[in-house]
C-alpha cells in the first residue's frame, strides 16, 4: 500500500513539472514574438536613419553663400580634426569689375543661360520670369542683380558689397572723386534735395548706347548701376509707365 502511494505521488509531481515546463516554454516565446521595448527600438533605429531633404528658398540679398562659407569655415576651426575648406570664387568674384559694357564675364546682351555658362554662377530670379524681371547671381559677392528685359540681360545694379567699376568707384566712394576722374563725362541728373545721379557717358562710339549710373546721396555713393539704354537709366526699368 505505501509504495503505491509512493508511486502516485511520484507520477503527481512528474505530471506537475512536465506542466511548469511547458507554461514556461510558451511564455518565453510570447516575451519574444511581442516584446514592445524590441518593437520600439526597431522603430526608434529607423526614425534615426532616416534622411530629410531640406529646400532653401532664394534669397535676393544673395548672401546665402557667403554665410554659408562662413559657417563652415568657423566649424572647421572650432574642431580641429575637420578638414579646412576654402571658398572658391566662381567667374564672378569680388575682384570682378563693372564696366559699361557687363562684370567680369556677363555682358549685356547675354541671356541668362549664356551668363550662367560664362561666369559659373547661378542666376536666380526675383519674381515670375516675364518680359522684365530681376535675377540675383549665387555665389557671388553680395549687393548685384540683374535686370532681364525680353530675354537678355540689359542692366546691373550694385547695391552693397566690394564690387567697384574698372576706376575703383564703388559703394561709399566720395561725389569729389567721381567728378575728378570723368568732370568732362558726367551729366548730373538731380532726384531730390540731397541725392542726384551723375550719369557717366562713353565717348567710344562703340559704347554710346551705354552708362554708367552713380547715385549720389550727401555727398558719397549709395548705390551705381551699369546697362544699355532706355533700361539703365530708369530709376524702376520694369514698371511701365
Amino acid at each position: 500500500m505505501a509504495l503505491r502511494q509512493i508511486a502516485l505521488v511520484a507520477a503527481t509531481l512528474a505530471v506537475i513539472v512536465v506542466t511548469a515546463v511547458v507554461i514556461l516554454a510558451w511564455d518565453t516565446t510570447d516575451d519574444v514574438a511581442i516584446d514592445p521595448d524590441a518593437t520600439e527600438t526597431t522603430s526608434t533605429t529607423s526614425t534615426t536613419t532616416s534622411t530629410t531633404t531640406t529646400t532653401i528658398p532664394v534669397d535676393c540679398l544673395n548672401t546665402a553663400q557667403l554665410e554659408t562659407s562662413t559657417t563652415t569655415t568657423e566649424a572647421a576651426d572650432s574642431d580641429s580634426s575637420a578638414p579646412t575648406t576654402s571658398f572658391v570664387w566662381p567667374n564672378l568674384g569680388p575682384n570682378d569689375s563693372v564696366s559699361t559694357v557687363g562684370i567680369g564675364e556677363i555682358t549685356f546682351g547675354m541671356t541668362v543661360r549664356q551668363a550662367e555658362a560664362a561666369s559659373g554662377t547661378w542666376l536666380s530670379p526675383c519674381a515670375p520670369v516675364s518680359d522684365c524681371y530681376r535675377v540675383t547671381p549665387s555665389p557671388a559677392p553680395e549687393g548685384l542683380s540683374f535686370v532681364v528685359t525680353e530675354g537678355t540681360i540689359e542692366r546691373l545694379d550694385v547695391v552693397a558689397g566690394p564690387v567697384t567699376t574698372r576706376s575703383g568707384i564703388g559703394i561709399g566712394s566720395e561725389e569729389q572723386e567721381i567728378i575728378e576722374r570723368f568732370d568732362d563725362q558726367l551729366e548730373t541728373v538731380p532726384l531730390d534735395a540731397t541725392t542726384k545721379d551723375l550719369v557717366f557717358v562713353p565717348t567710344d562710339a562703340g559704347d554710346a548706347d551705354f552708362r554708367v549710373i552713380f547715385t549720389v546721396r550727401d555727398g558719397f555713393v549709395e548705390s551705381m548701376r551699369s546697362g544699355r539704354v532706355p533700361q539703365v537709366v530708369a530709376q524702376d526699368p520694369c514698371i511701365t509707365s
